[in-house]
């Protein structure tokens, strides 16, 4: 279990909207943010894309490079099978959440400890890192590493939750996908204390469906 936090849809009808990333988008993902790939590398063991990670690393990520970089020319600049590299590029991925996951502390080295939760449509995704400062409600973060999971890489802050046990505390941002609508999220509110939806609904429906519900509700 990683990083992924799946929440059942009890809708027979209607599909799911998963994101699925292609590897050049993981790639991306990767690129922008080397610091993790060292991360990971310094700390498990030695993995099948080991020495790939460490040449990308050494390359910086073709970051530098003008020209367009596709996963056959990252292959063949390492001198392998465009299907390892795939393959790798996933893993490396996946294995950078399951570090944050397991050892938070790695990422949370400067600033503020926080726990993000991100929502798109039916896509969530869970990161533990650290800001200079805590995010308000409504303010916008842009996070490009989790798109490859979320389909998304800008947020507002839906909520900030502190909990203080254990001779600590924890904040936690919950951020949703899009750019806010402070008009919108006062109908929401005031859909929701006069009873036209419930929590259910905010908690199970898309957006759009939400968005539908309101406006029929207060067409007037």
């Amino acid at each position: 279990m990683y990083f992924l936090l799946k929440m059942r849809r009890f809708k027979q009808k209607q599909e799911k909207i998963i994101h699925q990333p292609n590897t050049l988008e993981i790639f991306g993902c990767l690129s922008g943010m080397p610091d993790y790939s060292k991360i990971l590398l310094e700390n498990i063991s030695v993995k099948p894309y080991s020495d790939f990670l460490k040449w990308l690393i050494t390359v910086n990520f073709f970051i530098d490079k003008e020209e367009i970089i596709s996963i056959k020319k990252i292959a063949a600049d390492f001198n392998t099978e465009t299907g390892k590299v795939t393959k790798w590029l996933k893993e490396i991925y996946k294995d950078i959440f399951e570090l944050n996951f397991d050892n938070r502390e790695l990422f949370q080295k400067k600033g503020v400890k926080l726990q993000l939760y991100m929502k798109s449509y039916d896509n969530y995704c869970m990161f533990f890192t650290s800001m200079p400062v805590v995010p308000r409600e409504y303010e916008t973060i842009k996070i490009p590493f989790v798109k490859g999971v979320v389909g998304e890489d800008q947020f507002f802050v839906k909520r900030v939750e502190h909990i203080v046990e254990d001779n600590s505390v924890e904040i936690m941002l919950w951020l949703e996908a899009g750019s806010v609508n402070k008009y919108r999220q006062f109908a929401l509110d005031k859909a929701l204390f006069q009873g036209h939806i419930g929590f259910g609904d905010i908690y199970w429906k898309y957006a759009f469906e939400l968005d539908k519900i309101l406006k029929e509700t207060y067409r007037n």
